[in-house]
């Protein structure tokens, strides 16, 4: 008796490939320009590898309160105050609001250690954002509000912040309020959320058994400083958060909060050569736990949280990007009520490759790697990889297109039940 055949992806997907190489070989078409674009009058790469990647330039935009970092910036006369910096561009509501759109066709393959095997395959909209941002004219104020009209079917409030920034373009402090991203833009580009791939490196957004993860956007105060030489050739820059942290849920805390403690953050960058960096960064807090959620001995406890990363990348001949990372992971942990406090200890590792063929194309690949265990037991791993390729359809880099597959093995640090997940995407993104 003939075994059954496996059912594959990829006769589903083969039109959608067809389509994707089309793209890549075909002409450009009209083009539109983001709002920092159409304010200053440049490209998308000014700011970016590919949208929205930062570059330096663009990590610098971000660090001055989104004004553009002179150019003429050689140590012979005194640096631009940050009130000086666009103060000749006049106001536009248009310089000021932005749209972002973006579709996606995915192939979704799932198996694991008690779940039945599950394939789906699907047509999404990904997202639909408005965000209203940019520097309030002579003056050192900026204002950044990101509102998701639709994400996962539901829309919401993912930040809205105010900042000040004084000193000079060389020399620089900013304090901002409101609720923000923890770790975004903050960080050279290893340590960034935003890359090339559709998600962030798993490292970065991995959840731990506490529910809690990097990436949230709770509500506090962010300060900094940076310095920079002559031509931006190197930039050493510090950063600083204090929040309110999350709930028992993982949910942010956004409004009153029962802890009478706040959560820390604090990252240190530094740029040299065209365009590498280094970045530390760590963070500590705490969250109230419920263990054993919904049985006969459920309980809660305020578990202490800890982590710490080292990233770098390095940009080769403008083309080839190497980018790696190390995050730990060291939380309080209490089986039962009463019991010794043990803990939740990770170690994180990615690696990634980005290839440039060409301003706006690149073809890239990652690795993520996890070790974790729970009071000194047996380690559980996981790993994730992913390949795949964009290009930018317009001139400008406001429209790019994307295809990735990832392959992922995910193993509870609890019950040690592991997970396997294939994932193929093809995302369209629109930037106004």
């Amino acid at each position: 008796m003939a075994l059954p055949r496996r059912k594959s992806w990829l006769p589903a997907a083969l039109p959608v490939l067809v389509a994707l190489s089309c793209a890549l070989l075909a002409p450009q078409p009209g083009q539109a320009i983001p709002a920092f674009a159409r304010k200053y009058g440049v490209k998308c790469f000014s700011c970016h590898t590919i949208p929205p990647a930062l570059n330096k330039t663009g990590y610098m935009f971000k660090r001055l309160g989104y004004r553009m970092p002179p150019d003429e910036m050689d140590g012979t006369k005194a640096a631009p105050k940050i009130t000086d910096l666009g103060k000749d561009i006049k106001f536009s509501i248009t310089n000021s609001l932005a749209l972002i759109a973006q579709g996606s066709f995915t192939v979704d393959k799932t198996k694991g250690d008690g779940i039945s095997p599950t394939s789906s395959s699907s047509f999404n909209l990904d997202e639909a954002a408005l965000f209203v941002a940019g520097a309030v004219p002579d003056s050192g104020f900026s204002y950044f509000t990101h509102f998701e009209l639709s994400q996962g079917g539901s829309s919401f409030l993912e930040q809205a912040v105010l900042g000040y920034t004084a000193g000079r373009a060389n020399s620089s402090f900013f304090v901002k309020a409101g609720q923000m991203h923890l770790q975004e833009g903050e960080g050279t580009r290893a340590a960034m959320f935003y890359n090339l791939f559709p998600d962030p490196a798993p490292v970065l957004i991995n959840t731990s058994p506490l529910n809690f993860t990097l990436d949230q956007h709770p509500v506090g105060v962010n300060v900094g400083y940076t310095w920079a030489s002559n031509y931006f050739k190197q930039v050493f820059a510090v950063s600083a958060k204090v929040t309110n942290g999350l709930n028992a849920d993982g949910s942010e805390i956004l409004f009153n909060s029962t802890k009478n403690s706040k959560d820390y953050w604090f990252d240190a960058d530094y740029w040299f050569g065209p365009d590498g960096g280094v970045t530390f960064m760590t963070y500590r807090g705490t969250k109230d736990q419920i263990q054993n959620q919904g049985a006969a001995d459920e309980f809660t406890y305020r578990p202490t949280i800890r982590r710490y990363g080292v990233f770098g990348n390095y940009l080769f001949f403008d083309k080839l990007d190497v980018l790696g990372g190390y995050l730990r992971s060291s939380d309080d942990w209490q089986d039962e009520p009463g019991a010794p406090v043990t803990r939740f200890v990770s170690n994180g590792y990615r690696a990634e490759v980005d290839y440039y063929l060409q301003r706006g194309c690149a073809i890239m690949a990652r690795y993520d790697h996890l070790s974790q265990n729970i009071a000194g037991g047996p380690a559980n791993h996981s790993d994730a990889w992913s390949v795949g390729g964009e290009k930018a359809l317009t001139e400008l880099g406001n429209v790019v297109l994307r295809g990735t597959y990832g392959h992922e093995h995910d193993q509870d640090p609890v019950s040690g039940l592991a997970i396997l997940d294939k994932l193929f995407k093809i995302d369209v993104r629109v930037m106004w």
